[in-house]
C-alpha cells in the first residue's frame, strides 16, 4: 500500500491510504488569510507567505480528485 513519507515514520503507520479511508482537508484559504483585499493584506503584511502553499495544494487536490479522494474544505 502507499504512504507519504513523513516524520517520524511513513504515514499511515499500517500503511493503508485509500480513498475509502483517507480524506484531504485543506484549512483557512480564503481571501482573509491568503488573498489580495483580505484581512492580512490589509494589515499591511507580507502574502507570499500565506499564498505559498496554493499551488502545491492546488497540485494535491488534482491528483486526489483523480484517484477518488473525498475533499473537504473548512
Amino acid at each position: 500500500m502507499p504512504t507519504v513519507d513523513a516524520n517520524p515514520y511513513p504515514w499511515p503507520y499500517n500503511e493503508d491510504l485509500r480513498p475509502e479511508n483517507t480524506v484531504i482537508l485543506v484549512i483557512d484559504m480564503q481571501t482573509d488569510f491568503c488573498g489580495p483585499g483580505g484581512y492580512v493584506d490589509s494589515m499591511g503584511y507580507d502574502l507570499s507567505l500565506t499564498r505559498a502553499p496554493i499551488e502545491p495544494i492546488k497540485n494535491l487536490l488534482e491528483v486526489a480528485r483523480a484517484k477518488g479522494y473525498h475533499i473537504m474544505h473548512t
